[in-house]
């Protein structure tokens, strides 16, 4: 019996008896574990025609991590050779498949060397079509490899990353192209560290492990997701309201680029990427933090000089537009909804714990929004673009300004409720006893 299948009442526990059908059931280690709040159930899942028992976890992680490459690769591929195909490409298939495999590195986060210059502002948004694949993934190594101890999770996680940067490395190798190539180093850093982080979280939540801690994590987070979620909802507010102000420069830009339908779907599958770059970018220019192009900082303030022609960027004003600034009101929404859903407290400690723990949360989901909406789009003018580092702290700054108010605000109302009000009338008809009485 291996290790990883024996549960805490197996361990250093051996025994020689067997049961007598090994196809019809699990072994004892699996019953017992199936019994456990916490644990995996294995006894029916991993009992197949070739074995009856759990898979050792870098078998399961190793095979699933070739599944979720491979898988995500293909797809792909197909995909882009599909559009090559009804968009009529003049350039070889095996063109097309290089840049499916390119595609395929940059939703990974992988950065490119393109010319001189460096891609490093990337679409984040497309990590969502990876990340499914290895949570699925994830899934199956607790299923089958029957994970319940965190040491397994770690060798079943590292496994199945290695094998994916293997895959990742064997990519980038292959996507070379004249002009454009992908850093080996990175990707096999970007495939194999996404990897790691989603397969461990699917594994974590398919195993049921430590259900406590993550009970209690997500008491202390949730007042902060909800707090991001508001930051989000209002950065879409003021990126709708700059596309339909500058309207005018999307229109032209998309007639002079004339994709047709099938490039307007991958046009428009490529602006979903960039999503999140672009709620940032409207965040900060409507907190007065700005975007840095070529080096200038753009704000409502200070506006550009002249219109660079490039989707996103040439929504940027080049006249003065201060009523932007009204978009700090966004960061100091959060911060009341935060300290809404933070709760009361028994006492002031107990206050500040909370709340300081969920502005924490905040600040880092904000320092991560940061990191992948900044970066180079090339040499030249796009050597470094994306918002200042000092919308971080105007962010974090507003969303404690927040808090505050909603401090003061539950404060006064529950002074106004406690008033005491002095009826008159009853002064009044005690002022006039007290003269009879005389």
């Amino acid at each position: 019996m291996s290790r990883a299948s024996q549960g805490p009442a197996n361990r250093g526990r051996t025994t020689r008896s067997r049961p007598v059908n090994r196809s019809a059931g699990g072994r004892e280690a699996d019953r017992i574990k199936a019994t456990r709040a916490g644990w995996a159930s294995p006894t029916s899942a991993v009992t197949s025609f070739w074995r009856s028992g759990p898979l050792p976890a870098p078998v399961a992680g190793v095979a699933a991590g070739l599944w979720a490459a491979l898988t995500g690769l293909v797809i792909t591929v197909v995909l882009t050779l599909l559009v090559w195909i009804f968009a009529a490409g003049e350039s070889a298939s095996d063109t097309a498949m290089r840049v499916g495999s390119d595609i395929w590195l940059v939703a990974h986060g992988t950065p490119f060397a393109v010319g001189a210059g460096v891609w490093s502002l990337l679409p984040w948004g497309w990590l969502v079509f990876p990340a499914v694949t290895l949570w699925a993934a994830g899934r199956w190594v607790a299923h089958r490899a029957a994970i319940a101890h965190p040491r397994t999770l770690l060798v079943a996680s590292a496994s199945l990353a290695g094998t994916y940067a293997v895959i990742g490395l064997l990519a980038a190798l292959y996507g070379t192209m004249a002009g454009a190539s992908a850093m080996p180093v990175r990707a096999v850093l970007h495939t194999g560290a996404v990897a790691f982080v989603v397969t461990a979280a699917a594994i974590v939540w398919r195993a049921k492990l430590a259900p406590d801690l993550l009970a209690k994590l997500w008491g202390l987070a949730r007042p902060a997701v909800a707090a991001v979620a508001v930051l989000t909802a209002g950065a879409a507010v003021l990126l709708v309201a700059a596309l339909i102000a500058g309207h005018s420069a999307v229109g032209a830009a998309l007639q002079a680029i004339d994709p047709g339908l099938v490039g307007g779907i991958a046009l428009f599958i490529g602006w979903l990427g960039y999503l999140p770059t672009s709620l940032m970018w409207a965040l900060s220019y409507a907190t007065g933090a700005g975007v840095e192009v070529a080096g200038v900082t753009v704000t409502p303030g200070s506006p550009f000089a002249e219109r660079i022609d490039l989707i996103g960027l040439n929504l940027l004003p080049t006249t003065p537009q201060v009523w932007w600034l009204i978009g700090v009101i966004v960061p100091a929404a959060a911060g009341v909804v935060l300290s809404r859903l933070a709760g009361p407290a028994s006492s002031i400690r107990g206050w500040l714990v909370a709340r300081a723990a969920a502005v924490a949360f905040v600040l880092i989901a904000v320092d991560l929004w940061w990191a992948v909406s900044v970066g180079q789009l090339g040499e030249g003018r796009l050597g470094a673009v994306g918002p200042p580092p000092i919308v971080i702290a105007i962010l974090t700054g507003a969303v404690v300004v927040g808090v505050l108010l909603e401090y003061l605000a539950t404060w006064a109302l529950r002074w106004w409720r406690n008033r005491h009000v002095i009826d008159l009338t009853q002064v009044s008809e005690t002022e006039d006893s007290e003269d009879v009485s005389a």
